[in-house]
């Protein structure tokens, strides 16, 4: 992706100023547009020998053609690992006939974001695992509307892949979405809770199951390609830190950002030693990878929807 094209991804924040919900939901639809043009060519681009790199790249670049800014870098995940992987700038790494890879990506207009994922699997004996996170996920999607409650859809997405044999991932979820923010104050769980909070008309989820062969619980990676600027003022010692700090706040603003976009600027030994003391001081947050016990399959889906007066409008599909 051109210098250019990354300074694109995410347009600049303004101050809130009273607008019309038709306007806010046509970028939202705007949004969503450009997510289904690429959804379907990105599964294309799942074949075993191609580079993760590549397809996040090519993702990425078919998003900005769009004329839509990125919400986040393409995650593409494979096998035990549900979510968070990116490549980093020198990513090796091939897609393999046995893998099971999770592509998840998305866009924003002015800040108003539409996400997706999908799974994709060369074996057929992986299929009903794919067909137990999609299969929630349309079950979930039938009980959106206002007045739902979150934990009955949970429960309702732990019954259909429990039905399948397999485990919902607890520690993911559906997520409100807001201007410029991807994970807003609502959750919609994988499985039943005790306690839950309603849906409400006019508010915007990005809907994701996960199915998994594992346990139902995944751990953090002692490591992360992926970051968010968090709105801090703490003073930095090294030069490098200033320059990559200064860098995410023009281009990225609030929204999750690649190590390989940043490297594209900054030398490696200055982008790690800039990385290592921007999270250290609470300034970058670090999605680490997130993944289920090793040997394990997971499987995603998700949508966004508009929820409207009696029920919802799905964007991405």
């Amino acid at each position: 992706m051109s210098d250019e094209k990354i300074k694109e991804s995410v347009s600049k924040k303004q101050e809130p100023e009273p607008e019309e919900e038709k306007d806010k939901f046509e970028k939202y639809r705007k949004a969503g547009k450009a997510v289904k043009d690429v959804r379907e060519n990105a599964r294309k681009m799942v074949q075993p020998g191609t580079p993760i790199i590549d397809i996040c790249e090519r993702i990425e670049s078919e998003l900005l053609n769009k004329e839509v800014g990125i919400s986040f870098p393409c995650n593409v995940s494979i096998n035990n690992i549900a979510a968070h992987y990116t490549s980093p700038s020198d990513d090796k790494t091939l897609i393999n006939d046995n893998d099971m890879v999770k592509i998840d990506f998305g866009t924003h207009v002015d800040g108003y974001i539409a996400d997706t994922a999908f799974t994709v699997s060369f074996k057929p004996e992986h299929e009903k695992l794919i067909e137990a996170s999609e299969k929630a996920l349309e079950a979930a999607i039938e009980m959106i509307k206002p007045g739902a409650e979150t934990r009955l859809i949970g429960e309702k997405i732990e019954e259909t892949i429990k039905g399948y044999g397999f485990r919902p991932i607890k520690d993911l979820s559906g997520h409100l979405l807001d201007q410029y923010i991807i994970h807003s104050s609502k959750i919609i769980p994988n499985i039943s809770i005790p306690h839950g909070t309603k849906i409400e008309e006019g508010e915007v989820y990005a809907l994701e199951t996960f199915a998994t062969t594992g346990s139902g619980s995944v751990t953090e990676a002692p490591y992360a390609y992926i970051y968010s600027l968090l709105p801090l003022r703490i003073p930095l010692r090294f030069k490098g830190s200033r320059q990559v700090l200064g860098l995410v706040q023009k281009e990225f603003k609030t929204l999750p950002f690649a190590e390989r976009w940043l490297a594209k600027k900054v030398s490696k030994a200055g982008l790690k030693l800039a990385i290592k003391e921007l999270t250290e001081k609470g300034l970058f947050r670090a999605y680490n990878v997130l993944s289920d016990r090793k040997g394990s399959l997971v499987s995603q889906a998700e949508h966004t929807l508009i929820v409207l007066d009696s029920g919802c409008e799905v964007i991405t599909r």
